[in-house]
Formats: C-alpha cells, structure tokens, sequence
C-alpha cells in the first residue's frame, strides 16, 4: 500500500468526505499531491492529527500558528477546521487549555484556510493547472462565506475575506457555470470590500467581470453599461482590465442593429484595447487570442453566438453543446487556430488547455460537423499536454481517452494500441484508480470489434475498475436516484468533468437499466434532441464477488450535473417543462405492459404503509379504501421512471439528463409527473400553481400522443397529488416545508379538485392538520395572521394560566378563555388553528393546545408515528457557540431543545438569532417528533454535537 492509500485509509475512518475532498483538491492520489505532508518539517505532526483523536494536537498545531508564526500547509489548516467541525467540545477544551476562545478561532481557522485555498487556486492558474485552481476556488468560496457571516472577523480580515470570494466568484465564472445568487452576493461583497478601503485596481477588475457575468446571467444590457462607467470613474482601473473592457464591449455590439454605427464603434474600440492588451500570464495570453478571433468574426458580421454566450470558454462551450452547427464548428476552428500558434510558438499551456476542450465537445457533437483534422488535433495536443505534466494522472488520461475517441472515429487500430499504453502505465501507477481500468476495457472492447478475439480480458479489466470504484476510500458513495450503494467516479477535475457510474444490483435490473438507456439515447439522437437531452451511455454489466443477488454492477458514463433536487426553487421550476419532454420520450420507448397488468397492486402497498403510519389501522384501513374507490383505472399504463427530482440532473450547459432508469414496474401516464412536481414542491400549491400542473400534464400527454378530457384530467392529477401529499406528510425525511407543502396541496385540491377528491383531501388536511375543521382559508398568512398566531402561540406555551387562560396537562386551554384573553373572537383562533400554513397548533373539542415551544409543565403526545430521521440539525447563533460546546443545548426558557432533520430549516431559525451557525446532532433516539418537521429533546449534551458549514454548496456542487 503507498503512503497516499495509507492517508486515504486513515482519512476514510476519520472524515470520509474529507478524503473525497482532498482528492478533488489535488491534496491527495499521487506521490507528488501529498508533498505537503511529506517534504514539510512539521510531518509529524501533521500526520498525527489524521485521525478521530488528535484535537489536542490540533490545537497545539494552531497555537504555533498563531504564537510562534509557524505556516501551516492548506491541507494542515483543512484538517484543524475538520476537529473543530467534527468534535467541538473536545477541540474546545483543548484551545481553553492555551487560552483561545472556540467561536473566535473557528471562524479565524476557516478565513485562514480559505485564504491558502484561493492562494493554491491562484498558484495552479499560474501553473497551468486550470481543473485544480477551479475546484481550489469553489472549496474557498465556501470557507470565506462561513467565516464572513460568523461576524467575528475584524474590519480588516472582512476587507479580505469578501474582496477575495468576488475575486473567486469572477475567476471561476469564466470556466463554469456559477449561480445568479452566488454572482449576486459577490457584486455585494465587492462593494463591501471596497467600502472597507479594498481599492487596488484587481478588484475593480474583477468587479467589472462580475457585472459582465451578471449580463450573461439575466441579459440586462445596463449592467453592461455600468461596468463601462465604472471605468469612467475610476481611470487607474484602465491598465490590466483591457480583456474584460473588450468582453463588454463585444457583448454591446452583439446587442446592437448588426453593422450599425454603435455595433462598429464597440468592435473597434474592443480590437484597439486587444492589441493594447500585455497579458500577465498563460490565461490572459489564451482569453486574448479567442477574443481577438470573435471580435474579427463580428466585424466580418460572422459570429453566430448571442451576446450572452461569450464568456471565455464557459458560454463558447454552452453554445457548441446546445446550437451545434457547421458555422460554429468554423469558428472553433479559428479559435483553435489562434490558440495553436500560442501554444506551438510560446509553449502557452492554457492555450492547450482551452483548444483540447473545444475539441472534445467537437469529437462528442454532430458526426457530420467533423473534420480529420479535428482528431489529428485532438490527440497531438492532449498527449502535448501529458507530457508537460506528467505527474498529473488525471492530464495523463485524458491523452489516452482522446487517442481512443479517435481511434474509435477513423477505425485507427494504432491509436487505440497508443491509447492501451497511456491506460495500461496508469494502472501500473496508480494501482487503486479505477479510471485506467475502465479506459483499457474500452480499448480492448474496440479492438475486439475491430478484428475479433477472445472478449474475456475486457470483463476482467471491468470487474476490476468496478471492484476498486466500489472497495475506494476517496470515491464515497453519491445520493443519486435516492440510493446510497452509487458510485460516481470523474473523469477529470473542474470544468472537464465527465462521471462513471457503478451501481450495484441485480443482473436482470442492470440488464434492463441498460436496454432503457441505449433505447433512450438512440430516440433523443434520431429526433434531433442531443443539445436538449443527455443520457447515460451503458458501459458495462460485470459480476463481482458480493454474496447476494446484488453481486452485478452496471458502469455507465454520463456528464455531470447538478441534481433538481438541489437547485433553488426558481431554478427547478425552470426547467420541469423540458423534464417532461424527456419523461415522454422515455415512455413512449419504454415498452409496454403486459396484459391484465394492475398499477393499483403496487400502489397499494405504499399507501398503506403511508396511512398507517398517519391514522388509527381501522381508518387507515378506510383511507386506502377511498383511495381505490378513486384510482383512475381507465389511464394507459407506462413504464415506471421515478420521476421526483433527484432522478433528473441539469449538466453544465443546461441540458436534461435522466439518471436511475432500472424499474421494471407501470404506473398511470402523469403519477410521474406529480412525483415530479410535487415530491419537492416545485410548483406553489395556490390557483395559478395548479393551473400550471394542468398545463404540465397537457404537455406531457401531448409529448406522448395522448388527450384526456378537462374532467379526466382533473381527476386523474387531484389523485396523483393526493397520494404525494400522504407520502410527504408522513416520509420521515421530509421538512417543515415538505410537510407544510403537503396540507397546502390538500387545501389546493379541495379548491381545485372534483367533488370526491375534496371530500378524501378534506379528510387528509385534518389529519395531517390534527384539526376537525376543514374550512380552508388563503394558504399564504397575511400580517395579520402572523401576528395573531404569534399572539396565541405565546399564551398557550408561557403565559396562559397568567392572564386569564387555564391550561391542562396535555397543554389545552379553552378556545373561549383565549378568544377573551386575546380580545379576538373564537373563529378567529380557528381560522389560524386551521390553517394548512401552520403546524403548531391542535384544536380538539373545542379546546386548542401548542404542539411545542412550552416552558409551561406539560406533555404533548401527539401521537406520530414517523421513525429517526437520517438526520437532526438545531440552528442557534455564533454568539451562543461557547456556551454550547461547554454545556450542550439545552431548554433555556423553554421545557425542550427544538431540532429539525432539515439543515436549511435549522439556517433560518439561527437568522432569527443572530448570525446563523447550524449544529448537527448526533442522534441517540431519545429525540421526539411534535410536528411537521420538528422533533424535541430533553437535551443535547456537548460531545453530541458537530458543526454544518452550511455554505459547503456555494458555487453549485456537479454528481
């Protein structure tokens, strides 16, 4: 075992996303990664804090760095922040023992560990290293914004910290795709910086990129217009912003009448500023060159991107990927052609970097578009670049996969030999990577097809890429699809990333996974759908030695991407109408039912498993009865996809990629889309929100050639949605939002719904209201509304029995005693009680009672019956974090500690606090569910608590 195998290991037992993470960062995987370990004086003791115990060594480590000016290497830092977030009682304990205060320092570790991230970052641009100075910057992103909202950093460090997360934001932005929200705050924290005396000429740089980016983002022609005046106004700026004033300035001709006299003044000021242009580096020298040939392709009016696709080379590559044409496939060329003269003339690395990625999305784009020379090209510059970093595996392999691309193209037998050999010294190398396994595999499955041979030396080169994809420290298992048993291995870091996938399984399912899959993609590519839609290639169906039927895995290879699941509601919602364009097409290749098939079978079995776990068995009984009485039975069935969210994946430039398409199981056309919608409350549950799901379903039943009636339609979906409220209601997974969402979508379906779904969604709303009443009222609370309920809230947990208003036991008051204590009448508490917004109130024979929050002396039994969640998380402020780690959490001025299983959720209670921090509870089962979302302990001792950097997505995370 090497001595980077022995850290992976090590790390793995320890802080197994750590491993994972110090993999991506180029910290860990090969001999010369782990140099900060190995070539630093401080070895020792950097190797004895890699593990579970070490946080008094850890400590010790930080007082040097603080006492005695010693400098710790990135990876030294990361692991001290590891022990304050994983064990802070401990690590506290041990910084009392040399007089440092926990939240202070935690916040000071994280800036500090940002800042030799973004530092490495900056180095591997200098260096060349493009794919590790982006995912450098992304992980700092994170760190700097966790210490920036601790509000413990001096003026100065802020000055820094949010100077240098803009500088990141813009920097990362050229290559990949960042979110709106993240370009937003950057604007925000640029300012701030600058407020705080940050004026060196960078950062307005970097501020005018960011307003370029925020264009491209929303297509506002003033941001454009703004960055200009920032140059007016700040004429030191003029000197090293020349690329970003030209990238302006081309965008605005674009906008501009074609050959008009405003389109031709904004190209010859942007040519001037080019040729003016003294690059600092390999990047400016290569972002010159491509603009230089865009802007000459609009003088000759030529250039057939938009103005929003220009970014260098994140919006080149969005265009290639979703707008292929011959006229673009030429103007790559010329890009190419500018970029080739650098790097043959200069040696100019990124140059390489840039060309070698537009020609990869040429080799993977339109057959026809291409020419010999593009794969000539694309192998003599990839095995360029391997030989100028010949330490970087992931550089050395992508060598070998172009060879094979192209091999594969002409039928050239030497190229895939040429390929064989890079693959075969990798694995020799790097005898725990799976990727050289899989890339000699393809080679000798090609070869075979070309001339024939024995095919079993390619099975054994998959089962053993499999077998260490699934034995890994560094690859962890990824939450795709809803299952933990998938693993998905990168190609290549940053933005050159694709994934292969190893799901373990059954053969017969991984037999029927892989025919949905290349039945899926041949229809996209024969429609005409390929820079709409991407699908998982099938790679492989290998057996490794596991005990049960899941002994099979199925390698499959697919771009990476950002799940629906995880994007901003605003996002998700954006793209649900090209998901069911997919969804359409995969069910109408899907394969039909076999006769006398019943979707209401397996249907069944989780909704009484849902309905048990909500009512009494004899009413749960009864529920299931009224669900069957109205199962649409007369729809046409279609093959099960698993529609909710986390099946589908938005990749890099926007395209719809499905993933997990193993069930062999039907359902009714449309139960899909309502998973879909509704499984992560994509769409509002109010009148426009449901007009919006009939106009989903109209176009997903238009996408596979069926009409249903209005009437039909309606029932068909209050039915759906009926069943996705039960499951939300009670998934033991699901949030206050969730939860809230599934009573809102009760109340939706007793306006919207037929005269029998209002009556089954009444019943529903009650009992996941815990009310009899079943008047619903607006589902959005007014002012008003929030002020009484804030009211009632507060007398019936502290301070009822005080003014007026007994209170029992179980925590019940009269609802006529509080009406007068509160000066309002008793309908009125009801219409609040009631509401499917609110989860914390329970009206029972006219009395009313808080589920939870009390300081009085009661007990709420409540009687749900949802299992632990995965997880608890409790949101509090960093100005109560000392306390917390010396005493643990406990009620305050109330009876419990409130913990959520939603870590967002926990976020937004911290906000309400203070500057937010959200605790991780390591659970012990004494903890108890009182309502949608929440569970309540009698209190959480220190060594049961971790800290969530909750910004650990801030620049989008790709699966």
């Amino acid at each position: 075992m090497t001595q980077t195998d022995e850290i992976a290991g090590a790390l793995h037992a320890w802080a197994p996303e750590l491993g994972e993470s110090f993999t991506s960062l180029a910290y860990l995987g090969s001999a010369s990664s782990i140099s900060w370990l190995t070539n630093s004086p401080l070895s020792s003791e950097l190797d004895s804090i890699i593990n579970a115990d070490s946080h008094a060594s850890a400590a010790e480590l930080w007082r040097k760095v603080l006492r005695e000016g010693v400098t710790l290497p990135t990876p030294g830092l990361l692991l001290i922040l590891e022990h304050m977030r994983r064990n802070p009682a401990d690590t506290g304990n041990s910084l009392a023992m040399i007089s440092l205060g926990f939240s202070r320092t935690l916040a000071n570790v994280a800036f500090r560990a940002a800042d030799a991230l973004y530092k490495d970052a900056k180095a591997s641009f200098a260096g060349d290293e493009i794919d590790i100075a982006i995912a450098r910057f992304r992980t700092a992103l994170s760190e700097f914004r966790f210490s920036i909202e601790s509000q413990f950093l001096s003026d100065d460090t802020r000055r820094i910290a949010t100077g240098k997360y803009a500088t990141a934001v813009a920097m990362i932005g050229r290559w990949i795709n960042v979110s709106p929200e993240v370009v937003s705050r950057a604007l925000l924290y640029s300012q701030e910086s600058m407020k705080l005396g940050n004026v060196q000429p960078e950062t307005l740089v970097y501020r005018l990129e960011l307003l370029v980016q925020q264009f491209d983002q929303t297509g506002d022609a003033s941001l454009l217009r703004d960055a200009l005046e920032l140059l007016s106004a700040n004429q030191n700026l003029a000197e090293g912003s020349e690329i970003a004033q030209a990238e302006a300035r081309l965008r605005l001709a674009q906008l501009a009448v074609p050959g008009s006299r405003d389109a031709r003044r904004y190209l010859s000021r942007a040519a001037s500023l080019l040729e003016e242009c003294r690059p600092r580096n390999g990047v400016e020298k290569a972002r010159c060159s491509v603009l230089s040939t865009l802007v000459a392709e609009a003088e000759q009016q030529q250039l057939v991107t938009s103005a929003r696709s220009m970014a260098i080379p994140r919006g080149l590559i969005t265009s290639m990927a979703t707008k292929p044409s011959c006229e673009l496939w030429e103007i790559i060329r010329r890009v190419i052609d500018g970029l080739e003269n650098l790097r043959i003339s200069n040696g100019v690395v990124p140059a390489a970097v840039l060309s070698a990625r537009f020609l990869r999305q040429m080799v993977d784009g339109p057959v026809e578009f291409l020419q010999p020379k593009d794969f000539s090209r694309y192998v003599e510059i990839t095995g360029w670049l391997a030989t100028k970093a010949s330490w970087n595996r992931h550089v050395q392999w992508e060598a070998g996969a172009a060879a094979l691309s192209a091999a594969k193209q002409t039928g050239d037998q030497d190229l895939a030999c040429q390929a064989l050999e890079i693959f075969d010294e990798l694995a020799a190398r790097h005898s725990t990577w799976p990727l050289p396994r899989i890339g000699i595999a393809r080679v000798r499955e090609f070869l075979v097809s070309e001339s024939g041979g024995s095919a079993s030396a390619t099975a054994d080169s998959w089962r053993d890429a499999a077998t260490l994809a699934l034995g890994s420290t560094v690859y962890a298992r990824s939450h795709l699809g809803g299952r933990n048993e998938v693993f998905a291995v990168a190609d290549a870091r940053g933005f050159l990333s694709e994934a292969f996938v190893f799901k373990r399984t059954t053969k017969a399912k991984a037999e029927h996974e892989a025919s949905m899959l290349t039945a899926l993609r041949n229809e996209i590519n024969q429609q005409g759908d390929a820079n709409r839609f991407e699908v998982p290639r099938s790679l492989a169906i290998v057996e490794v030695p596991f005990d049960d039927e899941r002994r099979w895995v199925h390698v499959s290879q697919r771009a990476v991407g950002r799940l629906v699941s995880e994007l901003r509601t605003e996002e998700a919602s954006g793209v649900l109408e090209p998901i069911v364009d997919l969804l359409g097409v995969f069910h109408r290749i899907a394969g039909s039912p076999p006769a006398g098939k019943s979707a209401w079978r397996s249907l069944k079995e989780y909704l009484k498993m849902w309905s048990r776990t909500l009512f009494e068995p004899e009413q749960a009984e009864r529920f299931v009865d009224s669900l069957r009485n109205l199962f649409p039975e007369k729809l046409s069935l279609v093959r099960k996809r698993d529609g909710h969210a986390s099946n589908w994946l938005v990749d890099p430039v926007g395209r719809i990629v499905a993933i997990d398409l193993e069930s062999s199981d039907f359902v009714p056309i449309g139960y899909d889309v309502a998973q879909l919608i509704e499984d992560n409350a994509l769409v509002p549950a109010n009148p426009e929100g449901w007009y919006r799901r009939l106009a989903i379903m109209a176009r997903y039943l238009s996408g596979i050639g069926k009409t249903l009636s209005d009437a039909a339609l309606t029932a068909a979906y209050g039915w759906f949605a009926l069943t996705r409220a039960l499951r939300l209601g009670t998934e033991k997974e699901a949030g206050k939002q969730l939860r809230r969402h599934a009573r809102e979508l009760c109340g939706l379906l007793m306006d919207c719904g037929d005269d029998a779904t209002k009556d089954l969604a009444r019943v529903l709303l009650q009992a996941l209201s815990r009310t009899e009443q079943s008047d619903i009222n607006e589902s959005v609370p007014t002012h008003d509304h929030r002020r009484l309920s804030t009211a009632m809230a507060y007398q019936l947990r502290h301070q009822g029995p005080n003014n007026g208003v007994p209170i029992d036991q179980a925590g019940f008051a009269s609802m006529d005693d509080l009406a007068l204590t509160l000066k309002v009448d008793s309908s009125q508490l009801l219409a609040i009680a009631e509401h499917p917004g609110e989860p914390r109130f329970e009206v029972r024979d006219g009395r009313i009672r808080a589920l939870y929050g009390h300081s009085l002396d009661v007990v709420i039994d409540v009687g749900i019956k949802l299992g632990s969640p995965a997880s608890l998380f409790h949101g509090s402020s960093w100005s109560a974090l000392d306390a917390i780690i010396r005493e643990g959490l406990v009620p305050m001025q109330r009876r419990v500690v409130h913990l959520t299983n939603i870590a967002e959720e926990a976020m937004a209670v911290g906000e309400r606090k203070g500057a937010p921090l959200v605790l991780a509870i390591d659970q012990s089962h004494d903890e108890e569910p009182v309502a949608e979302g929440i569970w309540v302990s009698a209190g959480v001792l220190p060594h049961r608590l971790s800290i969530v950097n909750p910004f650990i997505e801030e620049a989008g995370v790709v699966r």
